[in-house]
């Protein structure tokens, strides 16, 4: 049984199998749904596998990440800035802490706030030992120093942390609030979190 097995690992892969093997490597995508890609593309006439692949070469070549902030952006006319971060007219005293770029778009898209952004990249899983290794722990704290060492104009005012609410978001907010609070303290700047689930009474 075990030769059998090694058998089939040396054995070469199809085309289909090949192709599920990239969808694989995308964030939520197991075996199945990864095969059902690869099928779908297969159904496919050969102009639309071409303009996937096109729009594929164009999002490497016109997508960059914002040397501020971390989010994925159009490069356009502001260079290795995104359009946020270059926009004076954004409340600067505010910064918003988020997982990933996808919570950034809904943040933007209710227009309930008008602040900066940083992007953490990830969470904080329970019990780890790395903890600075799963999220830009250093460039957070470097990008609050900058910004609170700013002008008076424009001097930072509050850091909001904005991760999920479960027991890792909330692992990764206390592990972000042990290495800003001697910024806070100095540059005199608040640490708030959201609020959570339903007012009583």
């Amino acid at each position: 049984e075990r030769g059998f097995r090694q058998y089939i690992k040396t054995m070469p892969q199809n085309i289909l199998e090949k192709v599920a093997e990239y969808f694989l490597k995308f964030p939520g995508i197991g075996p199945k749904q990864a095969r059902r890609f690869a099928y779908f593309l297969s159904s496919r006439d050969e102009a639309f596998v071409r303009d996937l692949v096109e729009a594929i070469m164009e999002l490497k070549k016109k997508i960059k990440r914002c040397q501020e902030c971390f989010r994925f952006f159009e490069a356009k006319d502001t260079g290795n800035i995104c359009s946020i971060c270059f926009d004076g007219a954004r409340e600067q005293g505010l910064l918003l802490v988020v997982e990933k770029d996808v919570d950034f778009e809904n943040i933007e898209k209710s227009r309930v706030y008008n602040g900066l952004y940083f992007i953490l990249g990830g969470i904080i899983p329970l019990a780890e030992m790395e903890p600075a290794s799963k999220i830009r722990a250093k460039e957070l704290f470097n990008l609050v120093q900058k910004r609170a060492k700013l002008a008076r104009e424009f001097v930072l005012r509050e850091v909001i942390l904005a991760t999920s609410a479960t027991l890792e978001g909330e692992n990764t907010v206390q592990y972000i609030k042990k290495i800003l609070e001697p910024l806070a303290l100095k540059f005199n700047f608040k640490i708030t979190v959201l609020g959570r689930g339903l007012s009583t009474g």
